[in-house]
C-alpha cells in the first residue's frame, strides 16, 4: 500500500508522522507549492497538479500496490483536484476537513480579495508574527489541544516556510482561486473516507453534502475535535483509517 499525503496551509509532510507510524504502508509526504524553505513559484492549480505528478513519477510503485491519496484541508483540496484530473491513478481517497470549492461566483470573488489581503499581511508581518495571528483564528485555535511535543515540532516546521511562498500559495491556490470541484464529485467512483471534527461544523456540513454526491463515500466525525482532527484526536482517526483501508 502506497499513501501520498498532502498537508494543509502552513504545514508540511512531517505533520502526518503520527498517522504514518500507526497506519503503516509506504508514505510519501511532499511539500506542496509555496511551502518549505525553497518554496516553488508556481502555486496555481495546474502547478499543484504538476507537483503531485512529479512525486508520483519519482516514487513509482508496482502496479499491484494499492495507491491511496490522502489530504488535509488545503491538501485535501489538492487531492480532490488531482483525483478529478487523474481518477484512474487512485484506488481510494482519504479527505480530512475537505471542501470541493466555492460554488457561488460572487463568494469566490470575495474570497479572492480576502486571500489577497491575508497574503499581503503575511509579507508585511513576516513568518513569526503572522503565525501568532494565524494560530489565534477560530478555525486554527483548537490546534492548541495537540500534544505539546508535536505542537512544538509543528511550530518549528511552520517557521521554515517563507512569507513569499505562503503569500503565493494563498493568492494562487486559496479557495478564491481554486476551481469549484462540486460538479466533478459524482465522477469519482473510488472509495472515499471523509473525516471531520464535530466542533468544525462548517466542514462537517460540507462533508455530509460531499458524501451524498460521491458514489462510494463514508463520513467519520471525530468527537471533541475541530479542523485538524487527525492530530487533535489521533486515536479515533487512526482506527477509522485502519477500518477503511481494511475494507478496500
Amino acid at each position: 500500500m502506497s499513501i501520498l499525503a498532502l498537508h494543509g496551509f502552513t504545514g508540511c509532510g512531517a505533520d502526518f508522522a503520527p498517522l504514518a507510524q500507526e497506519v503503516g504502508g509506504e508514505w510519501h509526504c511532499p511539500a506542496l507549492p509555496g511551502h518549505g524553505p525553497e518554496s516553488q513559484i508556481d502555486c496555481s492549480p495546474q502547478g499543484t497538479v504538476d507537483c503531485i505528478n512529479k512525486v508520483i513519477t519519482h516514487h513509482q510503485s508496482p502496479a499491484t500496490t494499492q495507491k491511496i491519496l490522502l489530504g488535509y484541508s488545503m491538501g485535501a483540496r489538492a487531492a480532490l483536484l488531482h483525483a478529478a484530473y487523474y481518477p484512474e491513478v487512485w484506488d481510494a481517497l482519504i479527505l480530512i476537513s475537505a471542501t470541493p470549492g466555492i460554488e457561488d461566483e460572487t463568494e469566490r470573488a470575495s474570497r479572492r480579495i480576502a486571500d489577497a489581503e491575508l497574503a499581503d499581511s503575511i509579507e508585511r508581518l513576516g513568518m513569526q508574527e503572522f503565525l501568532e495571528f494565524w494560530q489565534e483564528t477560530p478555525l486554527i485555535r483548537s490546534q492548541k489541544n495537540i500534544a505539546g511535543d508535536l505542537q512544538a515540532s509543528m511550530q518549528a516546521n511552520r517557521l521554515k516556510n517563507t512569507s513569499i511562498g505562503l503569500a503565493k500559495s494563498l493568492c494562487q491556490f486559496g479557495q478564491g482561486n481554486a476551481p469549484n470541484l462540486w460538479p466533478e464529485l459524482a465522477k469519482l467512483t473510488m472509495p472515499a473516507l471523509l473525516i471531520t471534527g464535530e466542533k468544525d461544523t462548517k466542514y462537517t456540513n460540507i462533508a455530509q453534502r460531499m458524501q451524498a454526491v460521491l458514489p462510494h463515500a463514508s463520513h467519520f466525525t471525530v468527537s471533541d475535535a475541530s479542523h485538524m482532527p487527525h492530530l487533535e484526536q489521533c486515536d479515533p482517526v487512526k482506527m477509522a483509517i485502519h477500518t477503511f483501508l481494511a475494507d478496500l
